[in-house]
């Protein structure tokens, strides 16, 4: 095989190479690439363990500290600090409302930034794979975050009008899968 492309798949639960019967050679790999190098893409990829095939043990993530951010008396925005981490990636930039939104920063594949004092409730965060050129595109979005405000005594309502998502990334972590969610808000 040659001239595929495989983006932003999660492989990962083969067997050890203790319990794999009828292919020992393959040590019980995620991924084992048998194509000539560069012959195929592999991007954003998560797995244990692979050949041949770059494959982060850790997917791309996009937090913010603190969220929600606790305002104050007629404040409508808040201030809080981004953190992100993107393995596959050189180059990443954080957009804002969409992933060709207004640019907040453009740095290396691991960092923080703290935001102004101007975010709302319900800002979402975009955190865009730039490497090499790639468009800003849905494509090359490998986290989202969405940020909210909270007003003192505000917690007990807040809870009751929120439900978790599954969202597109998982983290491996003990050997048990999770599930990336995003927090949404029920209208």
């Amino acid at each position: 095989m040659k001239g595929n492309f495989f983006r932003g798949n999660l492989v990962i639960g083969n067997p050890p190479v203790q319990v794999s019967l009828d292919n020992t050679s393959s040590g019980g790999l995620d991924i084992k690439n048998q194509a000539d190098p560069g012959a195929n893409v592999f991007e954003g990829n998560v797995c244990g363990s692979a050949i041949n095939a770059p494959c982060s043990s850790v997917a791309p993530s996009l937090t913010a500290s603190p969220n929600p951010i606790p305002i104050t008396g007629s404040s409508v925005t808040g201030q809080t600090t981004l953190s992100w981490n993107a393995p596959d990636a050189q180059v990443i930039e954080i957009h804002i409302g969409s992933p060709s939104g207004t640019v907040l920063t453009e740095q290396g594949n691991r960092g923080s930034i703290q935001t102004g004092a101007w975010v709302s409730d319900g800002l979402t965060f975009y955190l865009q794979d730039v490497t090499g050129g790639n468009p800003l595109t849905s494509d090359y979005t490998l986290a989202t975050l969405v940020v909210h405000l909270q007003k003192p005594g505000q917690a007990a309502l807040w809870n009751r009008r929120s439900v978790w998502v599954a969202g597109a990334s998982a983290i491996p972590l003990l050997g048990l899968v999770l599930c990336g969610l995003v927090w949404r808000r029920r209208s």
